[in-house]
């Protein structure tokens, strides 16, 4: 059977199928060094278990895997083209008249289509894998308390704080509590017997059983209060944990929300100015002029300000994750030739030649880009910056091949 004039030859599928194995074998490795080795011994660490890891397993992979994606294509990519040009299998196409192109076509239409889901993960990860993360996290919030009670006989944070004697088959003896009242804000104080913390998973609230406790609350007229016997008090998860979980940043959303929320803003943008120019107008036309410098004209005006910073962090994301994917390409894009040129098979010289001035030169430029479009002062096109840059560093590296 003949295969149709775009199918790749003999060679070029031989040469694609030594980058897929390789590329998929770093991939999974890299990932689950990441996943277990670095994040699953942190939360180990923390007081978390290794059920609870597990349990974030899906999470992490997701978010290790846009890490990894990029550089263990440019690996792949270097150890088989490099491998190829010290072999002189380049010097013998040229001799047989033929283009380095014909097995450079390929690879580079593989990385293409590599960083549409490239995009694509780089979207559920933090639209999906982060979330994830803190709900698990979250949920485990008894285990993490009570490792680290048992270790220290005190756990810290800024929305709850306990310190204890000794932790005896679940029980807190002795435990001395400091929170936050959930209506009011004020500090309440927390002594008892002993105590019991649960999760309420429905619900997530941190659930407090209390024996024979006394406490106050330090609003204005100290109030004192003592409960003998048993009493129940419960607190939502992310008061305990000092995690939010309603407020999501521009980051936290997919891209398929994104739009939703820039229209909501740009339409709550608008009434606002039209408040403004209300109160502008009454004060001008009654001679209220105190109107134009009240407490309620700066409340709208740092409102305004605040939704405007937040569109521009929303019209950055599409953006930034688009040009992240597609690093994969331009990685790709600079790696072939520059392998090529090194023309050496020691996988670990020519990834290293060519990652180095990737990352000297890339993610310096992608910073300075993000940081400069955050303030508005550059386009969401500019976080390109480094793609275009690795684009004509490839193109000027690939001229070269191709003459030599």
């Amino acid at each position: 059977m003949r295969l149709p004039p775009f199918f790749p030859g003999k060679f070029n599928r031989y040469i694609l199928w030594d980058v897929f194995k390789l590329f998929f074998l770093c991939a999974s490795a890299m990932t689950l060094v990441i996943s277990f080795g670095l994040v699953g011994q942190q939360l180990v660490r923390q007081g978390l278990g290794w059920f609870a890891v597990l349990k974030l397993l899906p999470y992490i992979s997701l978010i290790a895997l846009q890490f990894s994606l990029p550089a263990t294509l440019l690996f792949a990519v270097c150890c088989v083209y490099g491998r190829i040009s010290a072999d002189n299998e380049i010097v013998a196409l040229k001799s047989a008249g033929l283009s380095p192109l014909r097995i450079i076509r390929g690879i580079a239409f593989l990385a293409f289509l590599v960083s549409f889901p490239a995009v694509w993960i780089n979207d559920l990860a933090v639209s999906w894998g982060r979330p994830g993360m803190e709900r698990v996290v979250l949920r485990s919030f008894e285990e993490i308390v009570l490792g680290t009670l048992r270790a220290r006989r005190s756990y810290e944070n800024e929305g709850f704080t306990i310190h204890v004697e000794e932790v005896r088959d679940g029980w807190l003896i002795q435990p001395n509590i400091f929170l936050f009242n959930e209506e009011s804000g004020d500090p309440v104080t927390i002594h008892a017997e002993k105590a019991k913390i649960s999760i309420d998973p429905d619900n997530d609230r941190l659930v407090i059983d209390l024996v024979n406790s006394h406490g106050e609350i330090n609003d204005n007229s100290s109030t004192r209060f003592q409960f003998p016997g048993e009493d129940r008090f419960t607190m939502p998860l992310n008061q305990a944990s000092r995690k939010s979980t309603s407020a999501r940043t521009p980051s936290q959303l997919s891209m398929r929300e994104i739009p939703k929320e820039i229209a909501s803003l740009l339409e709550s943008n608008e009434r606002t100015r039209e408040a403004m120019a209300v109160q502008c107008a009454v004060g001008l036309g009654l001679g209220r002029y105190t109107q134009l410098h009240d407490q309620k004209f700066y409340e709208l005006r740092d409102t305004l300000g605040d939704r405007q910073r937040r569109l521009i962090r929303m019209s950055l994301e599409p953006a930034r994750r688009w040009a992240l994917g597609f690093s994969c390409f331009f990685f790709v894009w600079v790696g072939v030739p520059m392998s090529i040129l090194i023309r050496s098979a020691d996988y670990a010289w020519t990834f290293g030649l060519c990652f180095i001035p990737i990352l000297l030169i890339y993610y310096p430029l992608f910073g300075l880009a993000l940081d400069r479009a955050k303030d508005g002062s550059w386009p969401p096109a500019s976080l390109w910056l480094g793609n275009a840059v690795l684009l004509v560093l490839g193109t000027l590296m690939l001229r070269r091949v191709l003459r030599h």
